[in-house]
């Protein structure tokens, strides 16, 4: 009798092990990686990137890009950074992008510095309204933002490289004809206000086209260039792939703060 509960509980937790596999396999088989990459910003000496006291620094982002079958895009990385500076934050996200890479939602597994009940945060991006909510173990300590937009937006603090990288596709193609835009930073201010969104407006303009304009690992990629200017940031050239993806940006004279993509592998055409 013992013999055979034995072979029993073998055949049960065998086939529970098969199910299991299998499914597994069949989620993986519902979306293809097809990029992977690393995005850092390089500074120098004690120069931050963002508005002053909401300073960005040693920001790093690693990242991994798949294709669903919807056509669209889902990135799954970690950030870290410091803001403000020696207040250290690193979190694991998971983004959506729609088939030309404009980003629609992004979950920051992460809490807000004065809300220790708090997250994931996840903010979603349709046309009209940035909303964004803390997450809490209690719902009534829970924080909502929502800005009405209307204008083609981005997230622009903390930095977001595929929301920036989206926001060149509201470029007139006409080089130099110029797009009204807008940029919205989110601002963690103190236990009273815990988020402030900014919502500022801006200009975006094509520069053209340029075969080798940015150096990965050593190897040469042509870009998309464009000038996006607004007052957090006054100016910004920003770089991108002939598929969408960031590869750089940088404020024109300033020591610091250009954002790299500095490590990238690609896996299948996207």
């Amino acid at each position: 009798m013992a013999n055979n509960l034995s072979l029993l509980r073998l055949a049960v937790c065998g086939a529970l092990l098969s199910t299991c596999l299998a499914l597994a396999f069949a989620q993986d088989a519902t979306r293809v990686k097809v990029a992977e990459g690393e995005y850092r910003v390089m500074e120098e000496g004690d120069v931050g990137v963002g508005p002053i006291e909401t300073e960005v620094f040693h920001f790093r982002e690693s990242w991994t890009l798949w294709r669903l079958p919807s056509g669209e895009y889902e990135v799954e990385g970690n950030r870290f950074f410091e803001s403000p500076r020696d207040f250290p934050r690193d979190s694991r996200f998971i983004a959506r992008l729609t088939h030309d890479l404009r980003l629609v939602q992004v979950k920051e597994f992460a809490r807000l510095r004065f809300r220790d009940d708090s997250g994931p945060l996840t903010c979603k991006l349709p046309p009209r309204e940035l909303r964004c909510a803390s997450g809490a173990k209690d719902p009534a300590g829970e924080v909502h933002v929502q800005v009405a937009m209307d204008r083609p937006y981005a997230l622009l603090w903390p930095l977001s490289a595929f929301s920036l990288a989206g926001l060149t596709r509201s470029a007139p193609k006409d080089v130099g004809r110029t797009a009204v835009v807008q940029l919205v930073q989110l601002e963690e201010i103190t236990d009273a206000l815990p988020v402030l969104a900014i919502r500022s407006d801006g200009l975006i303009r094509s520069l053209g086209t340029s075969d080798s304009a940015v150096e990965i690992q050593g190897k040469k990629y042509p870009a998309n260039v464009y000038e996006l200017t607004a007052a957090p940031i006054r100016k910004m050239t920003i770089w991108t792939s002939p598929a969408g993806l960031l590869l750089a940006t940088e404020r024109p004279g300033s020591m610091g703060g250009k954002m790299e993509l500095v490590r990238f592998t690609k896996f299948a055409d996207f």
